[in-house]
C-alpha cells in the first residue's frame, strides 16, 4: 500500500510544473506525465478519462485546487 505522502508529491510535482512552465509548449501535458509516471514507479496506476486529466491539471496551474485535493483525485483514480 502507498503511503499518503506519495499521493502528495506526485500533487506537488503536477502543481509545480504547471505553475512554473519549463517547457516551451506542452506543459499541461508534462505535468500530468511526471505526476502519473511518479505514481506508477511506485506501484500506483490511473484509470481516468483524459479530459478529466486535463482539467484537474488546470486547476492546479490556476490555484482552483489545493494540492491536498489534488492528491485525492489521483488516489481516487488508483487501481491498486
Amino acid at each position: 500500500m502507498t503511503c499518503t505522502s506519495d499521493w502528495l508529491k506526485a500533487a506537488a510535482m503536477l502543481e509545480t510544473v504547471a505553475l512554473h512552465e519549463p517547457l516551451e509548449a506542452k506543459n499541461e501535458f508534462f505535468a500530468w506525465l511526471v505526476a502519473e509516471a511518479f505514481l506508477n514507479t511506485n506501484g500506483q496506476y490511473l484509470h481516468y478519462e483524459p479530459e478529466e486529466a486535463l482539467t484537474l491539471v488546470m486547476r492546479a496551474k490556476h490555484k482552483g485546487a489545493r494540492v491536498q485535493e489534488v492528491a485525492a483525485q489521483l488516489r481516487a483514480w488508483s487501481t491498486g
